[in-house]
């Protein structure tokens, strides 16, 4: 799980993500702004997602579109509730 802060211009949104699949979607719909073309925009999403999750707590990567993306926190556990794994039932 990553957890990100979205900051465009004074607006700060808060987003987290259990996978790198689901954090590329988000990526798709920002890169989708930009451009037009699918395979362009595949390629771009994926070299943002890649981005995000590979930095560092604390560190931020910055979108074509001017968002400052800063990781706020990442946790190895993807079923988690306050911090404790849930275990299945």
């Amino acid at each position: 799980m990553i957890k990100v802060n979205i900051k465009t211009y004074n607006k700060v949104e808060v987003k987290r993500f259990v996978n790198f699949c689901d954090l590329e979607k988000f990526c798709r719909k920002l890169c989708l702004l930009v451009g037009d073309r699918y395979d362009i925009l595949l390629n771009e999403a994926e070299d943002l997602a890649s981005k995000i999750w590979d930095t560092n707590v604390g560190q931020y990567v910055e979108s074509n579109l001017g968002h400052k993306i800063v990781v706020t926190g990442k946790s190895p556990y993807h079923n988690t509730e306050h911090g404790k794994q849930m275990y299945g039932s």
